[in-house]
């Protein structure tokens, strides 16, 4: 599996997740970009600075435009709730989920059938949260990556954006048939500053071509042609 592209299906993830976001508060500084909120019904309170709308909502902020049933926002508090067959656009960029919160300024939260897509590459978990001063992504129930290369699953799956570092835990699972490769363990974590390095742990194995090494510790390196070479550590392999 290309890593690299694991790490930038991280991103679409993350970019997806800021979609609605971007369509409903407007940061400090904004640059200005037009705003539109549409519904059947819409209510403000400039006191409180609670906003509601319902029935066919449409929130749209520069190319970003998002749909629901029902969306809350407060002014004062930035916290906010979409719901009811959320979609968002912007660009190549798509998201879909149940209901998506922004929980302040820079944390949001989308749950319930969370799918995104950018281009080739896709997310889909039952929950993830994004926090955007740490360009930190987690997806607590699990989750699935998959790009024209291959698709990586774990229970648990975090990426930090700007170390280029993404990390599965529990049955973590990745397979590839472009680079037939597959392989697994209890945890996945891909160091992308370190020339794609990704390391397999506890009960790791790894399959290519004819080729099986189980291991407590298994390391894939890829090669400049993004080619998979593996190494054991720690207990020795049993070829099968």
């Amino acid at each position: 599996m290309d890593f690299r592209r694991t790490r930038k299906a991280l991103l679409a993830a993350l970019l997806a997740l800021s979609l609605a976001s971007a369509a409903v508060a407007a940061p400090e500084g904004d640059s200005g970009e037009a705003s539109e909120l549409r519904g059947d019904t819409v209510e403000y309170d400039m006191k409180t600075g609670e906003m509601r709308a319902t029935g066919n909502v449409m929130l749209k902020r520069g190319n970003t435009v998002a749909y629901c049933s029902v969306a809350t926002y407060n002014t004062n508090t930035q916290q906010g709730r979409m719901e009811g067959g959320v979609s968002a656009d912007r660009d190549d960029m798509h998201l879909v989920c149940d209901v998506f919160y922004i929980d302040s300024s820079t944390a949001f939260r989308a749950e319930g059938h969370v799918h995104g897509t950018k281009a080739d590459r896709s997310f889909r978990g039952p929950r993830a949260e994004y926090f955007t001063d740490q360009e930190y992504i987690r997806l607590t129930e699990g989750g699935t990556i998959t790009t024209s290369d291959g698709v990586f699953s774990a229970d648990f799956m975090e990426g930090w954006l700007q170390d280029n570092h993404c990390k599965g835990v529990g049955n973590a699972h990745i397979v590839s048939p472009a680079k037939n490769f597959e392989g697994g363990g209890d945890t996945a974590e891909y160091f992308g500053q370190e020339s794609g390095r990704v390391v397999l742990s506890g009960n790791a194995w790894g399959v290519q071509n004819n080729n099986t090494l189980r291991s407590e510790r298994l390391t894939v390196y890829l090669n400049e042609k993004g080619q998979a070479s593996m190494k054991t550590g720690g207990a020795a392999p049993a070829a099968e």
